[in-house]
C-alpha cells in the first residue's frame, strides 16, 4: 500500500501543481494577470463576476482600486489595427491550420505564458497577504471577549462529555482488538465498522449535550456564535473520527494500513491537531472576529493561521524527505533494478519538491480566491485523500488475502485434497487483476476531482460503456469457467479419492482422468472465445482460421493424429488402465500415466518411459482380471515325480496357509512332467492369483520348494564343473591349501516354515501400496512357460 500511496500522492501533487497554473480556466474568481493569460480566457463570464466580498476588499484598498480602474480601462480600449490583426491571424492560429512544428510552437508558448502567469501569481499572492495581515490591527477586544464568553460554557460541556465518551471508547477498541488478534481482513473491517459507529455516537452525544448546556443556562437555543461552535465541533471531530478510525494509532491489531505503531502515531499526531487548528480558526474563531470586529480581522485570523500551518507542513516534509526517500528506494537498496524500483528511488528523491510546491499552491489559490479557489481545491483535495484513502484500504485487504491465502475447512480438505490448492492458486491472480483495476479507479477519480478528466461523461459515452462493460463481461466470464473447472475438478477428485465412497476401479481411474483433461481444454478453449467476444473482438473469423489451422495441422502432424486415434481405440478397447503391468513397445512397468496420446510407464529400476500410442502395435497387460504364476521345478532323473509333486502341492499347502494365501483364488493346478531335459526332469504347476500378485507369490513359493527339497532330500541338479590342478613327472598333484571348514548350521534350524511377514518381502507390492513390475527375466520365464505349456 505504501507504493500505491506513494504512486499516487506524486501523480496528485503533479496534477495539482499544473491545475494550480491553469486554475482562471476552471475556478470562478480566480485571475492572474491578463498579460499571461489566453485572449479566450478574458470571455468567460465566471471570471467577470467576482462576489461582492471580493469586490469589498478591492475597493477599501486605494491601491488595489487604482490597479482595478486601470485594468478596466485596459480591457475597454482596443485598436482599430489590433483587433484587424486579431481578426487576421485568428483563422492562422486554429488547430485545423497548424502544422506539426507550429503545434510545438503553441505548446511552448502556452506553457510559457502559464510559467509567466504563476510569477505573476506568487508576486500578486504577496501583496493579497500584506493587505490581510493588515487587518490584524482591526480587531476589536472587548466585542470578540463579549462574543466569545457564551460560548466557554458550552464548549467545556461538550469537550469534558467528549472525553469522558473517549475514555469509553478507547475501551470499547481494545476488546475489539482482542477480538482481531485472530481475524482476517473482511473481520478487521468489520470491527472498524463498530469502531466507527461507536466514535459517530460520542461525538453526537457531545453535540447534544453542548445543545442542552444552552438551552439550560441560556434560556433558549445556542446563538449564532454558540452553533458556529457546535458545527466546528462537528465537522472536525468526525474527520479526525474518520481518521483515527483509518490509522488506528493506539491499536494494530486493527489496523488495516501497514503503519508501523511509532509512524501511526506520529501522523496522527500532526494531522489531527492541523485539521483541529485549522478547522476551529476557519470554521469558528475567524467568523466570531468578523462579526465582532470587520471583515479585515477575520481576514487577518485566517491568514495568520494558515501561514502557520503552511510553516509547520513544509517542517513534517523536510524533517520526514529522508525517511520517505529510504522508504521508497528500499527495492532498489536491496538489488533490485526493475523499472518501478527506479521510479520509486527517484521518486524518493524528489516527491519533497512537489509536496512543497503542492502546498505552495493551494496556499497562493487561496490567496487569490479565498471563496471559489479554497473550495475548489479543498474538495478537490478531500476527494483526492479519500479516494486513495479507500483504494489504499482495499488494496491493503486484497494483499492480505493474497499473503494469507483462504482456507479450507478439515472436512472439506479431506474429501477434496487439491482444493486449497487450486483455489489459492487462482485466487492470487485474480486479486491482482482486482488491485490494478482499483489503482486505475482511484487515478480517475483523482483527475475528475481536479477537473483533468470527466469520469462519469466518458462512462456515459459508447466507448466507455463498451469498456466498462467488456471488462465486467469478460471477468464474469472468467469466473464462472473457473467455477466450473473447480466443480468438475473437485467432483473427480472425490471419485478418485478411495477414502470417500466406493473405491474407484483402474477403468474410472483412467476415464476420470482423461475426462478432466479433456473437459479442462475444452473449457479454456470456450473461456478464451468467450472472453475475446466481450471486450469486443469478433470471434468469427478466430473459428474460421483455427478450422483452417486444425486442417493444416491434420495434414503437417500425421503422427499426431496417429496417436490420438490409436490411443482412443486403446481406451474404447479396455486395453490398459492407470496402476497396470504391461509391456508395451518392448518397455515393461506399471501404467502412471495415460492420455489421448500417450502412456507413461514405471520401469522396475524407476526408469520412466513415455511411449506414444503411435509406436505401440501390440498391449500385453499383466494384471488383466487375474495373474498366474507358473511354477517350473527341474528335479534328478533320479528322482520319483509323484515324490516331487507331492512335494511342489505341499509347498502350495504351506503357502496358502500363511500371509499370502489371500493374494492366491485358486487350486494349485498340477500340470505333471514338462519337460525331460539335458540334466534334469522339469515338472510344472501353475498358481491363481490376483491381479499382480503373481511375482510375489511366485518368490514365497519358490523359497519354501527349496525348503523342502533340502529338508526331503530332492535334488535340484546343476551344471557341475571338475577342477584339475595338473601333476609333476612322478604322477603326484601338488598339495591344495583349505581354509578351515565353517560351522555346519544346524539343520534342524535350517529351513523352518515362512515367517509371517508383510507381503513386500517377496517384492509383491511397493511401500506405498503399488505393484512391482516384472524383470525382463520374469517376462522370459513367464513367455516360456506359457510356451511349453
Amino acid at each position: 500500500m505504501h507504493r500505491l500511496i506513494s504512486a499516487g500522492a506524486a501523480l496528485l501533487f503533479v496534477a495539482m501543481l499544473f491545475a494550480s497554473t491553469g486554475a482562471s480556466a476552471q475556478i470562478p474568481g480566480l485571475s492572474f494577470p491578463a498579460a499571461a493569460q489566453e485572449p479566450a480566457a478574458a470571455e468567460s463570464p465566471a471570471a467577470a463576476d467576482p462576489s461582492l466580498d471580493d469586490l469589498i476588499r478591492l475597493l477599501e484598498n486605494d491601491d488595489t482600486r487604482q490597479k482595478l480602474v486601470e485594468s478596466l480601462k485596459a480591457a475597454a480600449y482596443k485598436s482599430p489595427a489590433a483587433a484587424a490583426g486579431a481578426g487576421a491571424a485568428a483563422p492562422a492560429d486554429s488547430p485545423e491550420s497548424l502544422s506539426v512544428p507550429g503545434e510545438i510552437a503553441r505548446a511552448s508558448q502556452i506553457l510559457v505564458g502559464q510559467g509567466f502567469a504563476l510569477a505573476g501569481q506568487v508576486a500578486v499572492s504577496v501583496r493579497e497577504a500584506e493587505s490581510l495581515l493588515s487587518g490584524a490591527s482591526a480587531v476589536h477586544l472587548p466585542r470578540l471577549y463579549d462574543a466569545i464568553l457564551p460560548v466557554v460554557l458550552v464548549a467545556l460541556i461538550v469537550f469534558a462529555i467528549y472525553a469522558i465518551l473517549s475514555a469509553i471508547r478507547h475501551r470499547i477498541a481494545d476488546r475489539l482488538e482482542k477480538r482481531a488478534e485472530h481475524a482476517g481482513p473482511l473481520a478487521k473491517l468489520g470491527l472498524l465498522l463498530l469502531l466507527t459507529g461507536a466514535s459517530l455516537l460520542a461525538i453526537l452525544i457531545s453535540l447534544a449535550a453542548g445543545y442542552a448546556t444552552a438551552i439550560l443556562f441560556f434560556g433558549g437555543p445556542p446563538n449564532i456564535n454558540q452553533a458556529l461552535f457546535l458545527n466546528a465541533f462537528l465537522f472536525i471531530e468526525v474527520t479526525k473520527g474518520l481518521f483515527h478510525v483509518f490509522v488506528a494509532p493506539d491499536q494494530p491489531k486493527l489496523r488495516l494500513t501497514p503503519f508501523g505503531d511509532r509512524h501511526a502515531r506520529y501522523w496522527y499526531f500532526w494531522i489531527s491537531r492541523l485539521i483541529s487548528v485549522l478547522g476551529y480558526s476557519f470554521l469558528f474563531v475567524a467568523p466570531v472576529v468578523e462579526a465582532s470586529s470587520n471583515a479585515a480581522a477575520g481576514d487577518a485570523v485566517r491568514f495568520i493561521v494558515a501561514f502557520l500551518s503552511l510553516c509547520t507542513v513544509i517542517f513534517l516534509i523536510l524533517r520526514n524527505r529522508a525517511t520517505v526517500r529510504d522508504r521508497l528506494g528500499r527495492q532498489r537498496a536491496r538489488g533490485d533494478r526493475s523499472f518501478r524500483a527506479r521510479f520509486y528511488s527517484l521518486l524518493g528523491h524528489v516527491w519533497w519538491i512537489f509536496a512543497i510546491v503542492f502546498v505552495l499552491a493551494l496556499f497562493s489559490v487561496w490567496l487569490s480566491s479565498p471563496d471559489e479557489g479554497l473550495r475548489f481545491m479543498t474538495v478537490a483535495t478531500l476527494k483526492s485523500i479519500a479516494a486513495m484513502a479507500c483504494g489504499g484500504l482495499v488494496v491493503s485487504i486484497l494483499t492480505k488475502i493474497i499473503v494469507k491465502g483462504i482456507p479450507v475447512p478439515d472436512r472439506i480438505r479431506d474429501r477434496l485434497p487439491l482444493l486449497e490448492r487450486r483455489v489459492n492458486s487462482f485466487i492470487p491472480n485474480a486479486l491482482t487483476i482486482i488491485r490494478v483495476l482499483v489503482v486505475i479507479v482511484v487515478l480517475a477519480f483523482i483527475m475528475e476531482a481536479w477537473s483533468l478528466f470527466d469520469l462519469g461523461g466518458w462512462a456515459a459515452t459508447e466507448v466507455g460503456q463498451s469498456i466498462i462493460g467488456g471488462t465486467i463481461g469478460a471477468g464474469a466470464v472468467i469466473m464462472l469457467g473457473f467455477a466450473a473447472f473447480l466443480a468438475v475438478s473437485s467432483w473427480i477428485e472425490y471419485r478418485l479419492n478411495p477414502n470417500f465412497g466406493s473405491v474407484p476401479t483402474a477403468r474410472e481411474r483412467t476415464l476420470l482422468s482423461l475426462l478432466r483433461n479433456a473437459f479442462t481444454i475444452l473449457l479454456l478453449a470456450m473461456t478464451v472465445m468467450l472472453v475475446l467476444s466481450q471486450i469486443g473482438i469478433n470471434i468469427a473469423p478466430l473459428l474460421a482460421g483455427a478450422g483452417v489451422v486444425g486442417l493444416a495441422i491434420g495434414f503437417g502432424a500425421q503422427k499426431l493424429v496417429q496417436d490420438v486415434i490409436t490411443g482412443a481405440f486403446i481406451q474404447f478397447e479396455n486395453a490398459m488402465n492407470e496402476g497396470d503391468v504391461v509391456l508395451v513397445a518392448g518397455v515393461s512397468g506399471v501404467v502412471e500415466r495415460l492420455t489421448i496420446r500417450s502412456v507413461g510407464l514405471r520401469a522396475l529400476d524407476g526408469t520412466y518411459h513415455l511411449i506414444p500410442f503411435s509406436s505401440v502395435d501390440q498391449v500385453a497387460n499383466m494384471t488383466k482380471d487375474f495373474s498366474q504364476f507358473v511354477a517350473d521345478l527341474g528335479v534328478a532323473y533320479r528322482e520319483n515325480t509323484d515324490d516331487v509333486k507331492r512335494l511342489m502341492q505341499d509347498a502350495f499347502d504351506e503357502l496358502k496357509a500363511g500371509d499370502l494365501g489371500a493374494d492366491i483364488i485358486a487350486d494349485f493346478e498340477m500340470f505333471g512332467v514338462n519337460e525331460l531335459g539335458a540334466s534334469a526332469v522339469v515338472v510344472r504347476g501353475r498358481i491363481k492369483t490376483l491381479p499382480g500378485k503373481q511375482w510375489g507369490v511366485g518368490r514365497a513359493y519358490n523359497e519354501i520348494v527349496k525348503r523342502l527339497c533340502d529338508e526331503r532330500s530332492v535334488e535340484i541338479p546343476f551344471p557341475h564343473m571338475t577342477v584339475w590342478f595338473g601333476e609333476d613327472k612322478g604322477g603326484n598333484a601338488p598339495p591344495v591349501h583349505l581354509a578351515a571348514p565353517l560351522v555346519a548350521a544346524d539343520p534342524t534350524q535350517v529351513g523352518r516354515q515362512i515367517s509371517r511377514s508383510s507381503p513386500s518381502r517377496y517384492g509383491s507390492v511397493n511401500a506405498d501400496g503399488s505393484p512391482i513390475p516384472p524383470s525382463v527375466h520374469d517376462i522370459d520365464d513367464a513367455a516360456d512357460g506359457d510356451e511349453g505349456r
